[in-house]
């Protein structure tokens, strides 16, 4: 895999839009990690599969590790300022809502426009974030080579 030159790398600003979008989705990813430790019935609920026993929660803390370690994996790649790896990490996930749609909305639990506004919104989310940070830039041109071309 091709390594991002450094200036590129150095030039992902936290302002940029893909920079947004990625920090936007690993601080989701923490928050869905929290409720899922911490309030493991609420967050099935609005996961679309409510839990038919109290004991089953623990089901939840397993998803919650998932979501906890996705949203460390962003904030690292963040950190890194890894745009392409981001988008590629980010891509690759988006499969893991597409399979909780589908989940969801077969499992006679959840209603198929609940799974589609919850778990499809997330994949698109996903598609569309990792298509901003695997887009290449433009180069910044120097002001005095646009004045030479």
């Amino acid at each position: 895999m091709k390594r991002e030159p450094l200036e590129q790398s150095l030039s992902w600003k936290p302002t940029s839009p893909s920079f947004i979008l990625g920090a936007l989705g690993g601080a989701f990813m923490l928050f869905l990690a929290v409720r899922g430790f911490a309030q493991p019935v609420a967050a099935a609920q609005g996961f679309g599969l409510p839990l038919l026993d109290v004991g089953d929660a623990v089901f939840l803390h397993i998803k919650a590790g998932r979501d906890l370690g996705i949203g460390l994996m962003f904030v690292g790649l963040l950190a890194l300022r890894m745009r392409t790896a981001l988008g590629v990490v980010t891509l690759a996930s988006s499969v893991m809502p597409l399979v909780d749609c589908l989940v969801t909305s077969t499992s006679g639990r959840c209603s198929i426009p609940y799974a589609l506004m919850v778990h499809g919104s997330a994949v698109v989310y996903c598609v569309v974030a990792a298509v901003v940070m695997l887009r290449t830039p433009r180069p910044v041109l120097e002001p005095h080579a646009a004045l030479e071309r």
